[in-house]
């Protein structure tokens, strides 16, 4: 068959650090190359089946693929914003072929229909654009490609599929409009590929393997089954990248959110995740914790607020922290991430220090404890302040208490809101007086007090991170 058609994947090296970056919160640096690598070969062994197309791969650099005894012809993309670049590959594509397809390498298991759709399409129409769930686009065919068609789009956006769209109608090039269909940009799109992989839907074996390579490295033993507690009170904001985060995570064994009457939103979109434990409980992060931990069926707790986002490889450091039955729990070290000014890297200093010193811990810092020694300590205390200061001091009196230097990343949302220096000794001052006995009861209203709040959006005034 004459192969009308040249079929460009592009593709970035699949490096460490530079491919995949926004999955590796969910996998690290080399997991993201690694899954990056697995997703160039499932398109390319997909594209390279057609009989009807020819193709090649689209590099942001020069790198080798050897892909099924196949060595691919690589094109170098050269400068400019992605506009430009798919601009100067399909005009390269359209001067030996009758019409040309660029095709993203971020969806593995892309169904053969739809490329097939896409050449039945083009045969009657100028362009064809197939749309990504997230707003952007998978696949882009032209029969000619306009100087500037694509100049001045906004990328990676959720209005970018409309974007082009419109842009192409401007052309007044006659447009179809492919089958929706994802790509995997961010944890929760790992999420629902493995699903889908799992269910049978879509056949993408090269990401099969390097999923099941992470779950054999990374998954924690049978022994170990760790049941996540959230507490939450309206983080509708916050609570979707981490649970995207966590159901990605083969050591995950149930994630259980614990509502104290949200009012934003959160409870209605508890209610469309299909694999989330919600239960409700009074407001009070102590009273939570326990409901949670009531329900949990785990061997381990971890207790997460909504904003704070595991490291990588937080299960294998769970794992290690307790390999020892001498160890009751643990806790993780903390960092505001690259958000803010120095004096916030100061702060998750000063805690970080404070904490390898000292082995003690705040709700921010992620704390894991074996469920029968939460049991045997009496759960976590009904205090408005300090309940994470005290459980961490009921773990201790079981067992030793381990600290991951890894830093898991919290939100600096409170010391933006009430100055950084002003948050920073307001916290110490409540350490102070609390270590001195005054009561948590007595503190909270000094709390409140001095940081003269309206109304309460969040659980920031009961955690004392400091």
């Amino acid at each position: 068959m004459d192969q009308q058609c040249c079929i460009c994947v592009f593709a970035k090296p699949p490096r460490p650090g530079s491919a995949k970056t926004r999955l590796i919160p969910a996998v690290g640096a080399a997991g993201s190359a690694a899954l990056a690598g697995a997703f160039l070969q499932d398109v390319w062994s997909a594209v390279r089946s057609l009989p009807w197309a020819r193709t090649v791969i689209a590099s942001t650099a020069p790198f080798a693929l050897s892909v099924d005894d196949d060595s691919p012809e690589v094109w170098q993309q050269g400068e400019g914003d992605l506009g430009a670049r798919l601009e100067r590959i399909l005009r390269r594509a359209l001067s030996e072929s009758e019409f040309a397809i660029a095709l993203g390498a971020d969806s593995p298991g892309l169904p053969l229909r739809l490329l097939e759709q896409a050449r039945d399409a083009i045969r009657e129409a100028d362009a064809v654009i197939g749309p990504c769930e997230d707003g952007g686009f998978y696949l882009l065919g032209l029969r000619r490609c306009p100087p500037g068609l694509l100049d001045k789009i906004t990328w990676s956006n959720t209005g970018t599929f409309e974007q082009v769209l419109a842009r192409l109608r401007d052309a007044e090039l006659r447009v179809s409009v492919l089958d929706p269909w994802f790509d995997v940009d961010r944890p929760e799109d790992l999420a629902k590929l493995r699903g889908k992989i799992a269910a049978g839907e879509i056949r993408a074996e090269a990401t099969r393997k390097t999923l099941d390579g992470f779950s054999r490295s990374g998954e924690i033993t049978n022994a170990f089954k760790v049941s996540v507690i959230l507490p939450v009170l309206n983080e509708r904001q916050a609570l979707p990248r981490t649970i995207a985060l966590l159901e990605c995570q083969p050591w995950t064994h149930e994630i259980i959110v614990v509502d104290a009457g949200s009012t934003d939103g959160t409870r209605e979109w508890l209610a469309q995740q299909g694999r989330i434990i919600t239960i409700e409980a009074t407001c009070g992060k102590g009273i939570q914790i326990n409901a949670g931990a009531k329900r949990a069926t785990g061997d381990i707790l971890l207790l997460l607020h909504a904003d704070s986002l595991l490291p990588p490889g937080a299960g294998e450091q769970i794992q290690k922290t307790l390999r020892s039955e001498k160890v009751a729990g643990g806790c993780f070290c903390v960092s505001f991430g690259d958000v803010g000014p120095t004096s916030l890297k100061i702060v998750s200093a000063g805690i970080n220090l404070r904490t390898r010193l000292t082995h003690t811990a705040t709700g921010d810092q992620a704390i894991f404890v074996r469920k029968e020694v939460f049991a045997r300590a009496g759960g976590c205390p009904d205090w408005p302040l300090f309940e994470d200061v005290e459980l961490v001091q009921r773990i201790k009196k079981q067992g030793k208490f381990g600290v991951v230097s890894s830093a898991v990343t919290i939100s600096p949302r409170r010391y933006l809101s009430y100055g950084i220096v002003r948050t920073a000794c307001l916290i110490y001052a409540l350490r102070l007086a609390y270590w001195v006995g005054v009561s948590p009861f007595t503190l909270s209203k000094w709390f409140v007090d001095v940081r003269s709040e309206p109304t309460a959006q969040t659980h920031d005034s009961s955690s004392t991170n400091g």
